[in-house]
Parts: C-alpha cells; sequence; structure tokens
C-alpha cells in the first residue's frame, strides 16, 4: 500500500456544536506511547503487556486563520488582534483528517479520528528571503488521550475523496455546503 497524501484536517471543541476547518495539512505525526511491564517466572518470561497511555499528533498546516487559532488554542480575538494569554486553556476536543492511499494501482482515502484531544501552539519560526524562498507553516501538537469508553482512534475507509471529506465533517460537526441547484431562481 503506498501512502500518497493526507488533506483536511478539523477540529471540533467538546463544548462547540460546530467544529472548524484547522488549514491545509502539510504533515500528521502520530506517536504512541504504551504502557508496558513484564513478568519473568522460572527463568523466563512469562507475560507481557503493552497498553494505550496516549498519543501525540504533530501536525503542520499550511496556515492557521485567526477565528481557527482561538477555537483550537484557546486564545481570544480583540479588535482583531489575537491574545495568546499565560491563562489560555485549550480545549479538549475531536480531531479528524484523511489519507489519500494507494493499493495495486487503486486509489482510496482512510478518514482518521481521535475523539478526544488538546491542542499545544508549536514553535513558530522565519526566515527572510535570500536567493530562494522557504515556506514556513504552523505547527501544532495535539496530546490524545483515550475518551470515557477507551477509545482513542477510529478509522473508516471510503472509495472517493467526496466520502472521505463527508466523514470528517460528520465526525467534526462541519455543516456541508449543498451544492447549488441551477434551477432554483
Amino acid at each position: 500500500m503506498a501512502k500518497l497524501g493526507a488533506q483536511y484536517p478539523c477540529f471540533k471543541p467538546d463544548d462547540a456544536g460546530k467544529g472548524v476547518v484547522i488549514g491545509n495539512l502539510v504533515t500528521a505525526n502520530l506517536t504512541v506511547t504504551l504502557a508496558s511491564g513484564e513478568i519473568f517466572g522460572d527463568d523466563r518470561m512469562i507475560e507481557q503487556l503493552s497498553v494505550f497511555s496516549s498519543g501525540s499528533l504533530a501536525m503542520e498546516t499550511v496556515d492557521m486563520l485567526d477565528e481557527v487559532a482561538a477555537v483550537v488554542y484557546g486564545c481570544t480575538i480583540e479588535d482583531g488582534r489575537v491574545k495568546y494569554n499565560i491563562n489560555d486553556s485549550a480545549p479538549r476536543g475531536a480531531l479528524a483528517y484523511y489519507k489519500v492511499l494507494n493499493r495495486d494501482g487503486v486509489p482510496f482515502y482512510q478518514g482518521f479520528y481521535y475523539p478526544r484531544v488538546r491542542a499545544a501552539l508549536g514553535n513558530d519560526n522565519a526566515q527572510t528571503r535570500g536567493n530562494s524562498i522557504t515556506f514556513q507553516t504552523t505547527s501544532t501538537t495535539f496530546t490524545i488521550f483515550a475518551d470515557d469508553e477507551g477509545d482513542w482512534r477510529e478509522t473508516e475507509t471510503f472509495d472517493t475523496i467526496e466520502e472521505a471529506k463527508k466523514w470528517v465533517n460528520k465526525m467534526c460537526g462541519i455543516e456541508q455546503e449543498e451544492p447549488e441547484d441551477p434551477e432554483d431562481p
């Protein structure tokens, strides 16, 4: 299976009715932390167990609008100015996006949903333009928690990009734009 890309990251705070599209996805890198243990007896390992403890998803997007940053990070916007305060508390919420995959020459799309996450603002870098242009991205790290049922990730596979995007919208409470009817006055 070839992994060809990832698109359409969305976030929905627990206390909000609808979610937001974070921005154009550049990378989404998952790291899982496992709690593990082993027990030895009679000079050999008798049992080993590894269970999900938490996760971290390092995400980069091309950009993030101020209104989206307020939803994701918990910062405030006053008179067009975004204020990041030491007392800001990023809300818990849900995160979803989809990957573009290919198996035996056939494209398909796999949605990824994390029911309980919390965002942390990443480092901000800037570089002057010289003989070449270097693009900078917006970094966000989402801590992944297990929900009340113990679920920490869900995936679903789709045949079309439209189905995958519809699923992400559903998981994050994003209202879908209905196509305009050309015959409707």
